[in-house]
């Protein structure tokens, strides 16, 4: 049996500015991939202007508090979501940050690998099976999806497949983009379309 992936052992993502109620050390997405940010250092009587601060991947906690116990905002660093909170009106595309400018604790940097994958995962998935032009969906993490009639989100991808938890499940399963997938658009669940067989009318 394989070890579970970052992506795995974590909630669901959820698009960094819808993240009331949801789990805590949920991966904040934005376009449909893992989104990073600075830290947030605004309520600091002298915040360090002088050095280049890392970029830290985003994560939805519910452990932020000031010393008296009030709490602060949603979104945390990966690495220290009770501490370092983040500045959410800067998203970043995380696969695009510099690897110069990220954060290398063990859990940023975990998620920050998992950025690259996805990204390149996704841009096939999207070039080739073009469910946003055919079916108007584009594809991503935290998309709601119906497969086989069974309801779920997508929470990370292995190559040209997604992984999904289904609601009320604990375990993946990895599906194909087509197979079997309704996916959840602006005007309801749109099946999704298998391409057509190239060598049917040979």
């Amino acid at each position: 049996m394989s070890a579970l992936t970052p992506m795995q052992r974590r909630p669901a993502p959820v698009h960094y500015s819808e993240v009331n109620g949801v789990p805590h050390g949920a991966p904040a997405v934005s376009g449909g991939e893992l989104t990073a940010m600075l830290r947030d250092a605004s309520f600091y009587d002298r915040p360090d202007t002088r050095s280049a601060k890392a970029a830290h991947m985003a994560v939805v906690s519910s452990h932020l508090t000031t010393r008296v116990g009030g709490q602060l905002g949603a979104l945390a660093a990966a690495c220290d979501p009770s501490s370092i909170m983040l500045c959410d009106d800067l998203p970043l595309d995380a696969h695009d940050v510099a690897k110069t400018a990220r954060c290398h604790r063990r859990a940023c940097e975990a998620l920050f690998a998992a950025s690259e994958r996805q990204h390149s995962d996704l841009e096939h998935i999207r070039s080739y099976y073009r469910l946003e032009q055919r079916i108007g969906v584009r594809v991503g993490l935290g998309l709601r999806v119906r497969h086989d009639g069974h309801p779920g989100v997508i929470i990370d991808t292995h190559g040209q497949y997604l992984v999904l938890r289904r609601d009320g499940e604990n375990y993946t399963v990895t599906v194909h983009a087509t197979s079997g997938m309704e996916y959840e658009g602006p005007d309801g669940w749109v099946p999704a379309v298998p391409l057509p067989d190239p060598y049917a009318a040979v």
